[in-house]
């Protein structure tokens, strides 16, 4: 499939698919209409210059009858053209607007379609993508571009024809135009290159103007007062990668010059033989205004064609980078299949594991040996950087072991389909998402198929300890509390929530499946007090014991105060294992866990 898919002759046609297919499908009216204003704005542009060479030698010749047919003609293609052009304009924005449309829901979903992380941790990934999001428009502009070659392209052929009719010397002055096209094919070369290689800090410039410039890091920025500093840093970046640009921008116009000043030699030398045949008599007045019509249509059909070719060349770029996109995530999505255990029986192991992160050589996780039984709960303890979050994106089937193997109930992890395998697990994270929809939309979330289930929903944010936020009428807010209604965000008519109210919620989200296989809690419950996450934890303990599916859930957590309760405490540095067994045992080992836990009992005496 991978090989059929790479076929020259099978990309080719993928990549006219995404081209000219999307926009299409997106509206095959539309486009058809786009066609016919192009062709008939193209017509008519070629026919007002014999009106005007009709005009001028019916009135030198004294031809009335010439020079009504020519008034008709212009009168009728002149404006008729300019009207098509204008309506083509529109239309062609629309078909753009509708395709551009079409490859961001494409897009989206491959990016989130891709069963793993890999090409969002990996800068070279990153860099295509970031790309493709920033060219998406161009992309779906490339039927209103390939439109408007063909409206040049017939413009031009057009006006040699008449020119060559005119006298046939005057046909080099159109094929000139093929210094200024590889001209400009050139400078476009010469600005994706320079694109490529400004990606990583155009990146890092977005990041810092978010940084200055959003709501969240306000506080921290204005309290250790590093504003000015940041927009220092931000200015000088800027300054380095506008430096760059436009230095090849310099270069791309020199290449432009170059083959315009070629065309111009050729349009004047033109002229000014034209001239002297008719001060010859060897050319009628009204032909030197129809050369001189065409060859000013032939240079805008010319400027337009190389503008057209390149932004089409662009998108081509661009297509390509989607074709990409689609191969990796077909690459990513292939093989692993198999459904995921309906309960378990036995658990989780994790059997010599070693994981190191795409594109980096220092192992993160390293002969990772451990049994995480059917029923219990587990809590990963360790310094930061010990490898905890690694070790949940595991288990989570977020990334693949680059050594040893995973199994659920004896079955290879790698062989069950991370659909499935998703389905099967829900979990809260520390970095949790702060869903701008409705509360009740924004907790569903959580088991879509369930996410219009309003008692379900209110279930979970019972079990998660919201139920303060939530009026005691779901549709209404009396008492104070939020409706499932409520909009959340920073929006007209939202409600905007403490840091520990987003975390209950993102708590009660995690808690919407109801016979999951694997509950994953790593370190969500920051914005929570000690009390609250200790009670929290309890809940989550007992419900996994209560469970018919006998549910493992898994708590990383700094907290021994909460760490204590569970079954099995797994203790983590630098990427290892260095301890496991439950509270008392770990203790009574006089390890790293017990120096841990009587360094925060200090604190609290």
């Amino acid at each position: 499939m991978a090989e059929a898919r790479s076929h020259p002759l099978v990309r080719r046609l993928r990549r006219l698919d995404i081209l000219f297919g999307t926009a299409w499908r997106a509206a095959p009216l539309l486009a058809t209409e786009c066609v016919l204003a192009a062709l008939g704005s193209s017509l008519f542009m070629l026919a007002y210059p014999l009106g005007f060479r009709a005009i001028v030698d019916g009135a030198i010749a004294h031809q009335p009858g010439r020079i009504v047919t020519g008034l008709v003609i212009a009168a009728v293609a002149f404006p008729g053209g300019w009207v098509l052009q204008l309506i083509g304009g529109a239309l062609n924005s629309r078909m753009t607007d509708m395709g551009n449309l079409r490859l961001g829901l494409r897009i989206g979903g491959l990016a989130t379609g891709a069963p793993f992380l890999e090409h969002f941790e990996r800068p070279e990934y990153l860099t295509e993508i970031d790309t493709l999001r920033e060219r998406r428009r161009t992309l779906a502009g490339a039927p209103a571009q390939t439109l408007g070659m063909i409206r040049s392209g017939i413009g031009f052929v057009g006006a040699a024809i008449l020119l060559a009719l005119v006298w046939p010397p005057l046909i080099v002055v159109p094929l000139l135009a093929i210094a200024p096209a590889l001209a400009d094919r050139k400078a476009a070369r010469v600005e994706k290159r320079s694109d490529d290689e400004l990606a990583d800090p155009r990146r890092l410039l977005d990041d810092l103007f978010s940084l200055a410039s959003s709501a969240g890091p306000a506080r921290e920025l204005r309290t250790f007062g590093v504003t000015d500093g940041l927009l220092a840093r931000h200015a000088r970046l800027g300054d380095e990668v506008n430096s760059k640009a436009l230095r090849a921008a310099h270069v791309a116009a020199l290449w432009e010059a170059m083959g315009w000043i070629l065309y111009a030699a050729g349009f004047g030398a033109a002229i000014v033989a034209l001239v002297l045949r008719a001060a010859h008599g060897d050319a009628s007045p009204g032909a030197v205004v129809e050369v001189v019509s065409l060859l000013r249509r032939a240079q805008r059909q010319v400027s337009g064609a190389t503008t057209s070719a390149g932004s089409f060349a662009t998108a081509v770029t661009t297509a390509d980078r989607l074709l990409w996109l689609e191969d990796y995530v077909a690459g990513q999505a292939a093989g692993a299949g198999q459904p995921a255990p309906a309960e378990l029986s036995q658990g989780i192991s994790l059997d010599h594991v070693w994981f190191t992160y795409p594109g980096q050589q220092t192992p993160v996780l390293r002969d990772v040996c451990l049994t995480l039984p059917a029923g219990s709960t587990v809590a990963v303890v360790g310094e930061n950087g010990a490898g905890k979050s690694t070790l949940i994106k595991l288990l989570t089937g977020m990334y693949r072991p680059t050594s040893g193997r995973i199994t659920v109930d004896g079955q290879d992890l790698a062989g069950i389909s991370p659909q499935q395998w998703r389905l099967a697990t829900t979990g809260a994270f520390q970095d949790f998402v702060r869903f701008s929809m409705p509360l009740g939309d924004s907790v569903g979330a959580g088991d879509l198929p369930r996410i219009d289930d309003r008692a379900a929903v209110l279930s979970a944010i019972r079990r998660a300890g919201a139920q303060d936020l939530v009026a005691s009428e779901p549709d209404g807010e009396a008492g104070g509390g939020l409706g499932l209604d409520t909009l959340l965000g920073p929006y007209v008519g939202g409600r905007a929530l403490s840091g520990g109210q987003w975390q209950r919620l993102a708590l009660a989200r995690g808690l919407m499946r109801d016979r999951p296989l694997l509950i994953v809690l790593d370190e969500p419950t920051a914005s929570l007090d000690a009390p609250s996450e200790a009670a929290l934890f309890a809940s989550y303990r007992d419900a996994a014991r209560n469970s018919a599916g006998e549910t493992i859930t898994v708590l990383v957590s700094h907290r021994f105060g909460t760490v204590h309760m569970a079954d099995q405490i797994i203790v983590m540095d630098d990427g290892q294992v260095v301890e496991a067994g439950d509270h008392q045992q770990l203790i009574d080992q006089h390890g790293m866990y017990a120096e841990l836990f009587a360094l925060q009992a200090a604190g609290y005496r």
